[in-house]
């Protein structure tokens, strides 16, 4: 009969989420999920067989998390060009907050990897689907509203958020936060008809993005909101 285990494996998934995504793939080892987990290495084998199936299942979960952020794009009622800049600019802010700016494990997954791993393309492709799928209603929607621009090229531009957001998770690990948020809402300011700054002027509060939005998203009616 097995003994009872110790610790808890969500605890551990966690710990290999923050440890692969501030090391990379290559950069971790057993030692450093286990220092972070704070669980010896017989129980990390007893549990996870292999450092690779790890990263796997850490992978997996992770995309898995963005099931409930896509869904409030698809259903949010606020104008497309706020949806999409609380997207953009609030996990930008979340990660700059952070001392480390680790950023988003799929993200430097895919800067690391590419497509060299078969089973990694496995979790990152329908999960970048799912997102351009998201984005994608988003911006249709703005285009019915008249907040997006109606030459916007709706699978083209789905993809560029995806894009532009990964891109930007990779500068936000070295650059100011200010010229981080001032890139998202120039690009998201780039897809909007006049109606549209508008309606993201007048949709943003003061108490995102640390504590204050970025000055030139708010007009002055906007910012007493």
């Amino acid at each position: 009969m097995g003994r009872k285990k110790s610790f808890d494996e969500q605890t551990v998934i966690k710990a290999a989420i923050a440890v692969f995504s501030e090391h990379g793939y290559t950069g971790t080892d057993v030692g450093l999920v286990c220092e972070r987990a704070n669980i010896g290495r017989s129980s990390f084998y007893n549990t996870f067989e292999s450092l690779d199936a790890l990263f796997l299942r850490a992978l997996r979960e992770y995309t898995a998390s963005g099931t409930s952020l896509r869904e409030e794009l698809r259903t949010g009622t606020a104008p497309a060009p706020t949806l999409i800049m609380h997207r953009l600019g609030g996990e930008l802010a979340k990660q700059c907050e952070d001392d480390k700016r680790i950023g988003c494990l799929s993200a430097n997954t895919a800067a690391e990897l590419g497509r060299e791993v078969d089973a990694v393309c496995t979790i990152l492709d329908p999960d970048r689907q799912a997102w351009l799928e998201a984005y994608g209603i988003v911006l249709e929607r703005g285009k019915v509203e008249g907040h997006i621009r109606p030459d916007v090229d709706t699978k083209v531009h789905a993809e560029l958020i995806h894009s532009v957001l990964a891109g930007l998770r990779i500068a936000a690990r070295v650059m100011p936060a200010d010229n981080v948020q001032a890139q998202a809402s120039a690009f998201i300011e780039a897809l909007c008809t006049p109606a549209g700054i508008t309606a993201l002027h007048n949709h943003m509060s003061p108490h995102t993005y640390d504590g204050k939005a970025p000055e030139h998203l708010i007009s002055a009616e906007g910012s007493a909101q």
